[in-house]
C-alpha cells in the first residue's frame, strides 16, 4: 500500500473516534515529526528569507514591530527566527488547536541556546516555557476574537490551504475592519496536493481530478486541503477589500516530469475553466494591503 494511502487510512480511523481521543492520538503520531529540530529550522529559515525579501520589496522592516501569526503549528519556529533575526517586538500567535507542549518548547529553547547561541527571556510561570515576546492563543478562532491594536504585519506560513474558503473570506474581512491602513498581510501558500510530498508517483495536482464530494470522502479534518487555485485566492482577497502589492509563484516547465504528470490527469470540470498557469501556480507568496479607495 502506498504511504499516502496508509496515512489517509490512519487519519480516517482517527476521524471516526471521539474528537478528544482522535486529537490525542494525532498528537502522539505528529510528535515524531519534530524530533529533528534542525531540519525544521532549515525549512523555516528558508521561509524567513522569503518573508524578508517580500517585505524588503516594499521597504518595510520588522524591527520593534508587533506581528500576528495565523496558525501556531507545533513549534514557534518562525516567531523565534523573526525575533532573533528581524528584531520584532511581540508576536501574537493564534491556532484553532492546541499543539504546543512543554517538552517540545524546552527542546527548542535548548536548540537555540546551544546551536544558534540565542537565549530569549522567558515568561514567568508559563506552562509552555515560552519566551515573553510570544503571546500564544491556542483553541482560538481568530475570526471571533478582538485583535491587538498595535499590529504592523499579519502573516501565515502554509496555513491558508488548510482553511475553508468561507473562513478565509471572513478572516480577511475581519482584518480589513480591525487593522490599520499601514498594516501588511502576508501569506505563504502551498496549493499543491500534499500527498505527493510523500509519494513521488502522485502528481502535485492529483486532487484536482476529484469532485468536491469525492475529495471530501478522501480527506479528513486532520489533512483538510481546500484545493483553491490562484485566481480563487485573489478573488477572496479582493472581495475582502485588499489590494495585492506583491505576488510571486512557481511556474512549471512544460518539459518537466511534474508537468507530464499533470497532463496525465483528467481534471474535474470544476477546474477546466482555469488556464494551465492558474492551475499550476505553486508556492504562492502574496502581500496584501487595504485598498486605498475603500
Amino acid at each position: 500500500m502506498k504511504f499516502h494511502k496508509k496515512k489517509s487510512l490512519v487519519f480516517k480511523t482517527l476521524n471516526v473516534l471521539p474528537s478528544s481521543l482522535g486529537y490525542y492520538l494525532y498528537h502522539i503520531i505528529q510528535k515524531r515529526s519534530f524530533k529533528n529540530i534542525s531540519k525544521n529550522i532549515i525549512a523555516n529559515k528558508n521561509s524567513r528569507s522569503v518573508i524578508k525579501h517580500i517585505l524588503n520589496s516594499v521597504n518595510f522592516n520588522l524591527t520593534n514591530k508587533s506581528i500576528i501569526e495565523i496558525g501556531s503549528g507545533w513549534l514557534p519556529l518562525m516567531p523565534y527566527l523573526l525575533k532573533a533575526e528581524e528584531l520584532c517586538k511581540t508576536i501574537y500567535t493564534y491556532d484553532l488547536n492546541s499543539h504546543y507542549n512543554l517538552e517540545n518548547i524546552t527542546r527548542l529553547n535548548h536548540y537555540f541556546k546551544t546551536e544558534e547561541n540565542i537565549s530569549f527571556k522567558k515568561r514567568q510561570s508559563d506552562k509552555y516555557n515560552l519566551p515573553e515576546f510570544i503571546e500564544y492563543y491556542p483553541n482560538t478562532n481568530i475570526i471571533d476574537t478582538d485583535l491587538p491594536k498595535d499590529i504592523s504585519l499579519v502573516y501565515s506560513r502554509f496555513v491558508l490551504e488548510h482553511v475553508k474558503p468561507s473562513d478565509i473570506l471572513k478572516m480577511h474581512q475581519k482584518f480589513y475592519s480591525e487593522i490599520s491602513n499601514d498594516t501588511y498581510v502576508l501569506h505563504l501558500i502551498s496549493p499543491s496536493d500534499h500527498r505527493a510530498y510523500s509519494d513521488s508517483s502522485l502528481s502535485y495536482y492529483d486532487f484536482l481530478k476529484y469532485s468536491k464530494k469525492e475529495w471530501n470522502s478522501i480527506q479528513t479534518k486532520f489533512d483538510y486541503h481546500n484545493r483553491l487555485r490562484l485566481p480563487q485566492y485573489l478573488s477572496v482577497f479582493e472581495n475582502a477589500g485588499f489590494d495585492v502589492v506583491y505576488l510571486n509563484y512557481d511556474k512549471t516547465d512544460a518539459s518537466s516530469d511534474k508537468y507530464k504528470k499533470f497532463k496525465a490527469i483528467d481534471l474535474h470540470e470544476d477546474y477546466t475553466g482555469f488556464s494551465e498557469e492558474e492551475i499550476l501556480a505553486g508556492s504562492i507568496n502574496i502581500l496584501l494591503k487595504k485598498k486605498k479607495n475603500n
